[in-house]
């Protein structure tokens, strides 16, 4: 019996090895480069492809990249097989999680989108490596887990960027991006680098992430809950008063009514939405959402680079409890350093 197998083993082995050379080589013509952006006509079209020419770096505002013919059909009709970046796939890279994203069909917003990268994202990317932005993809709007709460919810909030995607960086929010004024638009600059740096970081300093994470929860009893729990937590709010009761202030110690920045966040993963108390129909239910580890940290990481120390600091002028905000913000900047010095990265601040 093992001679049989011994055999059959040759057999597969000298099957395998038979190619030559020469059938193994691909045709370089039949070869498609879907990172490559074409020319086309128009100031949206010169430009993109201008910036892949210059840096490399691909922008795409559609998400079918073009297409290759094999053949005809029996109608003698060409075949076309067409590549496109799909919500889950991206192009060359698979993601874990849900997302969708609505293509734009605003040029002049592309334009500012497009402009903006090129003054303020594409002068701070590495000169060459993985964490150099290959490509992005430039939608009206991005549907993650992370923003509009554990499952995307109709009506949630919009997220900037996606940051798990290698080839390809979704980025969103040209709905908006027009009427962004100009710290806006620095910050949604910054929130395109975020996802690489915050990848860089998450691989090579996430001890350094953990101590940034602990000066949320910095302030709290040492017997509180941490602030990453409130994935979607909740308050009542009177209807005829405006009253706010805390719904759990034995674990997060009036958490529940602070704002955002006296946590320590920046922004809320998700916009605020309010239900009517079925037991009270005299109070809102409110839900609200803290932001994911990953999520706050890219803010931040955006926040290094859209604003000077005095520019940020004057942001929160006025505002109770923000010191945790502009501590955590100096904090990162350190780790913003160490990766720009890492990967050969001449820090130009959009300030």
């Amino acid at each position: 019996m093992w001679k049989s197998y011994l055999l059959y083993g040759l057999c597969v082995f000298t099957l395998l090895t038979s190619c030559n050379e020469e059938d193994i080589k691909l045709d370089a013509s039949t070869v498609v480069d879907w990172f490559a952006v074409p020319d086309r006509p128009g100031e949206l079209g010169h430009l993109l492809h201008k910036i892949y020419k210059e840096t490399g770096v691909s922008i795409f505002v559609n998400d079918t990249l073009g297409y290759v013919e094999d053949g005809i059909d029996a109608n003698g009709d060409p075949v076309r097989f067409y590549e496109t970046v799909s919500e889950k796939y991206l192009l060359y890279s698979s993601v874990s999680r849900d997302i969708r994203f609505v293509l734009s069909q605003d040029t002049a917003a592309m334009l500012k989108a497009v402009n903006t990268i090129e003054k303020w994202v594409l002068p701070n990317l590495p000169p060459s490596g993985k964490y150099r932005i290959k490509s992005l993809l430039l939608v009206d709007s991005l549907l993650t887990e992370d923003y509009g709460g554990d499952t995307i919810r109709e009506g949630g909030k919009t997220a900037w960027v996606f940051e798990e995607s290698i080839e390809t960086t979704p980025v969103g929010k040209l709905a908006d991006i027009k009427n962004m004024d100009e710290p806006t638009l620095k910050f949604w600059a910054g929130m395109v680098l975020s996802a690489k740096v915050y990848n860089w970081l998450n691989s090579h300093c996430s001890d350094s992430l953990k101590v940034f994470y602990k000066m949320t929860n910095s302030d709290l009893p040492k017997k509180a809950r941490t602030l990453y729990n409130l994935h979607d937590y909740k308050f009542y709010r009177m209807i005829d008063t405006g009253e706010e009761i805390d719904w759990n202030a034995d674990w997060y110690f009036g958490a529940e009514l602070w704002d955002h920045w006296r946590m320590g966040f920046l922004e809320w993963g998700d916009t605020e939405w309010c239900e009517i108390d079925p037991k009270d129909s005299n109070r809102w239910i409110v839900h609200r959402k803290a932001l994911e580890k990953s999520c706050d940290a890219m803010n931040y990481i955006a926040a290094v680079y859209a604003f000077s120390d005095e520019e940020f600091k004057n942001l929160f002028t006025g505002v109770e409890y923000s010191e945790k905000c502009i501590q955590r913000r100096l904090y990162m900047k350190k780790l913003v350093d160490l990766f720009c010095k890492a990967n050969g990265i001449i820090y130009q601040s959009f300030h």
